[in-house]
């Protein structure tokens, strides 16, 4: 077993393709199948499968795809460390973003790492909230930010602040009518168009109506933000968004928002790492970055810090 082979490996459970791995990696796809084909026979074990949607890691996989993580973040550090402490932050770092954060948080935090730290390369990996925890713990993840208190095994997260979310509807809906808050047992009584699961939004929102033992009157799932948005504004349903969402784009012109209460639907945002693996220096100054930039940042109440969990 040699480092290549594990870079490699790292490659196909990260872009789940041995393809997109090569390319990323630049490398023929052959060499990373053939490394890939010598690690699992040198471990006696399966480490991937091959499925109709990609490649994902078994569990033994799971597990070396950590190790081999923390072996080369800690051969990346060496050059730092022996530099000391005071040396300008080189290195990748990759960051996991949920696609509703990423809308405000992508490019002032490309700008400031730019300009701040010029040696640091950073990745920006965008999906669901509910995949980034999975990212962490396969080592394709620095950083990410998560929505939802829950303790996660492997996973260390500290509390940046709450985000409201709010009814949303198109122009000259009956539900604009007001500007005065709605309560959430009127909202889920509206036909709502919401993401399907594991999405953190679609979560949220069934949480808040278990709550009130309420049912959701849900027409259609999009996993689509942007095209929820488009439905709202041509006025086929409504749904629940952060205004900060619910802003973004050229459609928002087209869109009213409403705050809900009775009771409110918020979401927690945390900042989270691997607690099996420690943060490079470029890393740890990211995460100050990213922590900065709640502080003052709109649409989101923050709150003392919360313990890690």
């Amino acid at each position: 077993m040699d480092l290549r082979q594990l870079r490699y490996f790292l490659g196909v459970v990260q872009y789940g393709s041995i393809a997109k791995a090569a390319d990323e990696l630049h490398v023929a796809q052959s060499a990373v199948s053939l490394h890939l084909n010598r690690l699992e026979t040198e471990l006696g074990c399966e480490l991937v499968h091959r499925t109709s949607r990609g490649i994902v890691p078994t569990e033994a996989g799971m597990r070396l795809a950590g190790r081999a993580r923390s072996i080369l973040h800690d051969i990346g550090a060496i050059p730092q460390e022996v530099r000391g402490m005071e040396a300008a932050p080189v290195g990748e770092v990759v960051v996991g973003m949920p696609t509703s954060l990423g809308i405000a948080l992508t490019v002032p935090l490309a700008l400031d790492v730019r300009r701040s730290y010029p040696l640091v390369r950073l990745r920006i990996a965008e999906g669901l909230s509910g995949h980034m925890s999975q990212w962490l713990g396969s080592g394709a993840l620095d950083l990410a930010l998560l929505f939802g208190s829950e303790a996660i095994s492997g996973v260390s997260k500290e509390f940046l602040g709450k985000e409201h979310l709010y009814l949303v509807g198109g122009e000259g809906t009956d539900c604009f009518s007001s500007s005065e808050k709605i309560s959430a047992s009127e909202v889920f009584a509206l036909p709502l168009i919401l993401p399907g699961r594991p999405h953190r939004l679609r979560e949220e929102v069934e949480r808040a109506a278990l709550g009130q033992g309420c049912k959701l009157n849900v027409i259609m799932e999009i996993d689509s933000l942007e095209n929820i948005k488009a439905l709202v504004a041509e006025r086929v349903g409504y749904t629940v968004l952060s205004a900060r969402v619910a802003r973004h784009g050229s459609i928002s012109s087209r869109l009213k928002y409403r705050a809900i209460d009775s009771p409110a639907i918020e979401r927690s945002i945390y900042l989270a790492r691997s607690s099996n693996t420690p943060l490079t220096i470029a890393a740890k100054r990211v995460a100050t970055l990213l922590s900065g930039m709640f502080t003052h940042w709109p649409h989101t109440e923050t709150s003392e810090r919360e313990n890690d969990h």
